[in-house]
Parts: structure tokens; sequence; C-alpha cells
């Protein structure tokens, strides 16, 4: 298949695009600058080394390229503005791929400017002395030309090619912090109290640059924190955030459709190749490319290895999650492993960056273990205690699994209300995410009845989300938060999970649209799966006795809530009785060993 898209990348954004183009069978080249960051993809080609403008329009023309995509670093402003002249002169379409940036901050202590330079005269204009230097090892040397009166100290990575500029530019060791870009910056602040420092240099990378976390560093120190300001993008066609937006684009641009579903991983099997792949790294000294697991039930995983980074004491990989066309907040997220040897001979797991901890007792692991769930730990083990043997060690092990967009991600997940808390929990039960499975979203519903139950509630009220159960907390105040449970589409799931819980009543709310799907015997209410039936409405309305004046307006409704426009939101009106009815025909068919009321709602809060 002849490839037309050229992708920019080296990034996070560079891969998760490619692993989109991947999924829907469409071929492409991959430009990177270096070779530290090389895709494996059967689907792309990659090109390492960079072009100027002039070999970009050459390679255009010769291959005829009909999309560019930008997804190169924030601050490749000269790339950025030599990919729009390409497509410009070459009348090619171009979309940039763009990260999630922190929000910009109006504080007294935290300070946004154009350039490195205005950074650099706003510390000698207040003659600070005391910088910690937290921009990259790229911007080192200049630092330290201009600013020979400060004491600086300097964040860099955990890289060869980084230790050595550092050294070049004759900085002394003392006044290095060689650190990995996945760890939080517990020295960094240690050091601020330590040696007094006056000010923090930054750039306005995202939360993938921990930006989040040096501004919260500053304010609690009281410290100006100066931030290089992330420059002006050029003009693109469409800028895109999402998955789902960019299959929109293709489609709508360039008539690219979707061929199949394509599945994904979960967060556990991420976790488990970047685990296995860090300790044949620590081993060896050596990096891989691929690495593979073997997941439940016959099947396997192979992912390419997105970083890599050494030391003598621990080794580092990341993987970037491909969820496929399955929803998720975790697609396009990088996720990792820290692996180092411990003198106790067991494997034990440790808490990473933006993983979750659990703060309470009815989950599946015990209290104060990071949220690295059962079925994930134990192909972690098993990969590695195979890797173990085949090398003739027998060495203890931490683990370390991290998202360092995880602590994000956690507020759009169920964890705070699980008493997880600081992350995403890493879970999967078969390691795969099929298309529309929301396999998660059921594991998560399984805890949320596990936990009720071991938090002493024989009560609960499920109910499919967050405006019904404001509804409901109106009508149950007194109920404890552990006893409300979002089933969100998954009615039969929710109820299956309840049978043989210990939970004695459940009270169901239900909006109007799912009742309706309920009724007629779908326990997966997903629009994707089951269509407004107004055949089935009308059969309800005539087995009611109602005149044919009301069936009539039935077939002219659209949506379930304008029902309520023929036949008024009453506990008395036989429409609704009659769909309450066939609502528990179907429920009690699902349940044991509980009761059950069901709680009509509509729109305005109102409940029958």
């Amino acid at each position: 298949m002849k490839r037309q898209i050229l992708i920019f990348g080296g990034t996070t954004e560079g891969r998760k695009v490619a692993n989109w183009l991947s999924d829907l069978k469409q071929s492409f080249y991959y430009s990177t600058k270096t070779t530290s960051h090389p895709l494996i993809s059967e689907m792309g080609e990659c090109l390492s080394g960079g072009m100027n403008e002039d070999e970009m329009i050459e390679f255009c023309q010769l291959h005829e390229i009909s999309l560019i995509i930008d997804a190169a670093h924030p601050f490749a402003a000269d790339l950025h503005q030599n990919l729009h002249h390409v497509a410009s002169e070459l009348d090619i379409a171009i979309v940039r791929i763009e990260r999630e940036f922190v929000e910009r901050l109006d504080h007294e202590y935290i300070h946004y400017l154009p350039s490195m330079d205005a950074c650099i005269n706003e510390i000698k204009e207040r003659h600070i002395t005391r910088v910690l230097s937290l921009v990259g090892v790229k911007n080192l040397p200049k630092i330290k030309k201009a600013l020979p009166q400060c004491d600086i100290w300097f964040r860099i990575l955990n890289f060869p090619e980084s230790i050595r500029i550092a050294r070049e530019a004759q900085v002394n060791e003392e006044r290095l912090i060689v650190s990995s870009r996945f760890e939080n910056l517990l020295l960094e602040e240690d050091l601020i109290k330590e040696h007094g420092i006056q000010a923090i240099l930054t750039k306005e990378s995202g939360y993938s640059g921990l930006l989040d976390k040096k501004m919260e560093l500053a304010i609690k120190h009281e410290l100006p924190l100066f931030i290089v300001k992330r420059p002006d993008l050029p003009e693109y066609d469409k800028i895109i955030k999402t998955r789902s937006e960019f299959q929109s684009y293709l489609d709508e641009a360039f008539g690219i459709k979707r061929l199949e579903l394509a599945h994904g991983y979960t967060t556990g099997t991420c976790a488990a190749i970047s685990a296995k792949a860090a300790l044949k790294a620590l081993i060896t000294q050596e990096k891989t490319e691929w690495e593979r697991v073997d997941l439940p039930n016959n099947r396997e995983a192979m992912m390419p290895i997105h970083c890599t980074e050494l030391a003598s004491d621990y080794a580092i990989c990341t993987v970037i999650k491909n969820s496929g066309d399955d929803p998720d907040v975790t697609d396009g997220t990088e996720i990792g492993c820290r692996i180092s040897f411990n003198a106790t001979g067991e494997i034990r797991f440790v808490k990473g960056e933006g993983v979750g901890r659990v703060t309470k007792a009815g989950l599946e692991i015990p209290v104060g273990e990071p949220a690295v769930n059962p079925t994930p730990r134990k192909i972690i083990e098993r990969e590695l205690t195979q890797v173990l043997d085949t090398s003739q060690l027998r060495k203890g092990l931490d683990i370390s699994v991290f998202v360092p967009m995880g602590a994000r991600l956690a507020k759009k997940t169920f964890n705070p209300r699980l008493g997880i808390e600081g992350g995403i929990s890493i879970i999967g039960t078969t390691g795969i995410l099929k298309p529309f499975s929301a396999e998660a979203y059921v594991q998560t519903i399984k805890k949320h009845v596990r936990f009720a139950v071991e938090n002493g509630s024989r009560e609960v009220i499920i109910n499919s989300g967050g405006r019904s159960e404001r509804y409901l907390k109106q009508k149950f105040p007194e109920m404890p938060q552990q006893a409300y449970i979002q089933y969100g589409n998954f009615i039969g799931d929710t109820l299956h999970a309840i049978n043989g819980s210990g939970i004695e009543k459940v009270s169901m709310g239900i909006m109007m649209g799912k009742a309706v799907k309920l009724a007629e015997g779908h326990l997966d209410t997903h629009s994707q799966k089951v269509v407004f039936n107004k055949d089935f409405l009308i059969r309800i309305a005539k087995e009611a006795g109602y005149e044919e004046s009301s069936i009539n307006q039935i077939r002219a409704v659209n949506m379930a809530r304008d029902l309520e426009e023929i036949f008024p939101f009453t506990e008395n009106e036989l429409f609704y009785k009659h769909l309450k009815s066939k609502c528990y025909d179907v429920l009690e068919k699902e349940i044991e060993g509980y009761g059950i009321e069901l709680l009509l709602m509509n729109i305005k809060g109102e409940i029958i």
C-alpha cells in the first residue's frame, strides 16, 4: 500500500498517532530528528535524522505525500514553521496532534515570559543568585554562560548525551541533579530547603513535563517560577487531541474509514510489557525494541518499547498505551515500570508516579499497596520470574509501575470514591480491550460492590451516572457515599455483581431512555447496541388502554423524554406503571437473594 501520510514525531503524541493509523491499517512515514525514539510498526517506515525545508519538499513530492501530521515537541518552533511552509508551498493538508497543557495560572509567584533570554534578564534584574533550572539539558550551556554570577543547580535526565553536554559546559557535578523524567520532585524540594534556592526556571511543557507539580512547588516555597512560554503555532487545517477527532477528520477529508474495529491492550498488559523489558535491560544493560508477554486464555501481547532509561542499579521502560477502538481515558498515555534489585529475595510492588494507593478496605489489594490489580500482578510476577530463571539469578525485585499523567486521569475515574488516592489503577482481567467491551468499567462496578459490602453497606443505590446520582442523593441524604454505584449502560453486569455479594436491598434509579430499553429486555443500554423503539412504546400504550390519539402522538416522538408531553409524569399514570412493570419483569430474572426497588426519573429530577 502506498504511503501518502508523513508524521513528524519523536514524542508521545507521535507514537500515539502512529498507533491510530496502524489500527486503521493505513501506511505512513514517521520522521524523527534522533534515533532515541524509533518507531516500530508494521504500517510505518521510520526516517531518522531530520530534514530541512528543501529536503521536506523533495521528499513530499517524490512520495506524493497528501497529509503532513505535526506531532513534534511544542518547542520545536523552527520545525513547526518549516512544516507550515512546506504544506503551503505544495498545497498539502497539515494537522497538529496536540498534547494537554497545564492551564495558565494567574499567581504572584508564577511568571510567563516569551523566551529564555527574557527569563535570564528577569533573574539578573532581580539580583537572584541561587537558581534551580528545570528546563532540560539543551538550554544548560546558555544558562550557565549567561548567569556566571549565579549558583545554579541543573536537573538533567539520566541519559549519556545529557551528562556529556553538562560536562562539556563544565558544570560542577555537585550542581547536577541526574534523574529520570518519570520521578517526582522530592529531590528538588529537599534541595530548595537545604540550599536556599531563590528562583526556579522551567518551560511550559505540559503535564508530561510535571509543570503542574513545579507550580505547586514554587507556590509552596514562595519562590518565583519563570516559565518560558510555548511558542505560538502556525495555522493548521485542524488541531487534534483524540482518536475519534482524528478518525472523523480522515473520513471527512480523505474518505479514510475504519475497515474493522481495533482491539487494544489494558493498563495491566502495558505494565507487564514495560516491567519485563526493564528487567531484561537491567540484566543485560542493553535496550530492546519489542517485548511480549503471555496473557490469560492462551493469548499473548507484543508491543514496541517507547523509551528506555538505564543505570547500574535500575532500569526503566515505557510503552504508549493503545486502547484500540475501546473508549478509554488512558488511550495514548505513557505507561512504564522501574525495576531494581532488592536483598529480600521477594518481588515487591512499590508505588510509582500516577498510580494510586489503596487507602480503604474492600478492594482486592491490601490497604497501603499500589493499585496494581491481582491479574496484572500475577502476569508481571510470572514474566519476571521467568526472566530471572533464564538468567540464573536469585534476586528480589522492586517493581514500580508509573503513569506520568495518572494523577490527572484519575479524576476522570471512580478511584477517588473507592479510596484509591493519587492516581489510576492498573487493571485488566484478560489483558486485551475489545472494542466497546468497556471491560474496565465492568471491573470497576464489581469493585464498587465489594467495597460497599466490606464497608458495611447492605443497601445500595444504583444509577446511570452523575446527574441521576445527584437526584438520588437528594432523596436518600442519609446514605453513605459507598452505597452509590453507577452502572452506566451495564445494568445486567451490575445486577450479576450484586448477586451473592451480601447486599440485601437495591434501589435502582433509571432515566426514561434507559427504562424503555430495559423494559424491552436490554440489560446493556448502550446506544450502539440498542436503539429507541417506538413500536415497543406503542405496544405498552395499547396494553395500558390508551386511545388512538395518544398512540399517534407516540409515532411523532423522537426521544424518550418527549413521552412526558403525552403522558403526565405522575405515579398514577398508567403508561409509567406498565413501563415499570415490564422493567421489573426483566430485572427479577437477573437478581438473586435481594429485593429491588425501581425509581423512574425524568430530566427535572422528579422520581416516581
